[in-house]
């Protein structure tokens, strides 16, 4: 069983505010079940001053009691990694991400990068693409994948308006911090 995404988005902002608001959009009001994020590695490559960040994130458990009936699916908090290359100087933001709960039983990953607009330099273009694979359960796998399904959906048009409403704020007040 595979669920795929694909999503295409334009930012009518530049790269360095979606980079800026991507590195500091969490914990945040607008989204509650981001816990935390921290950052457990971060270099610059001194000869391309590419930035690189691995990141894990501390999320709530949102599977639904019924589902979390299911002893390894009742974990208290959900863990994601994420690494990113930054490339200032081409203005483009590569991010990868991957689930570090349950990889016994599901794949869950998704690539994205940030790079200007072709027709407008001062917007930027997000591409992005992921991908879940529950590798057991049986039926009951096929159930999880659909509630996975819905809530990737949900949560991927919730963070694409999180982030427009950080940038709108930001740049209202000029804030970059």
């Amino acid at each position: 069983m595979v669920f795929e995404v694909f999503v295409s988005h334009l930012y009518k902002f530049p790269v360095e505010l979606v980079a800026h608001t991507h590195f500091t959009k969490y914990p945040n009001d607008k989204e509650r079940s981001v816990r935390g994020i921290t950052t457990i590695e971060q270099i610059t490559d001194p000869r391309t001053h590419i930035e690189y960040k691995k990141r894990i994130a501390t999320c709530k458990n949102v599977i639904p009691p019924l589902l979390r009936r299911i002893q390894v699916l009742d974990e208290k908090a959900l863990y994601l990694e994420e690494e990113s290359w930054y490339d200032r100087r081409n203005r483009v933001l590569t991010i990868k991400s991957r689930s570090l709960t349950w990889t016994k039983y599901a794949d869950a990953w998704e690539e994205s990068e940030f790079r200007p607009c072709p027709e407008n330099p001062s917007w930027t273009r997000m591409q992005q693409k992921g991908s879940v694979h529950v590798k057991s359960f049986g039926v009951l796998g096929r159930a999880i994948e659909m509630f996975v399904e819905g809530f990737v959906r949900r949560g991927t048009l919730k963070a694409l308006q999180i982030m427009e409403d950080l940038m709108v704020e930001k740049s209202q007040t000029g804030a970059l911090s």
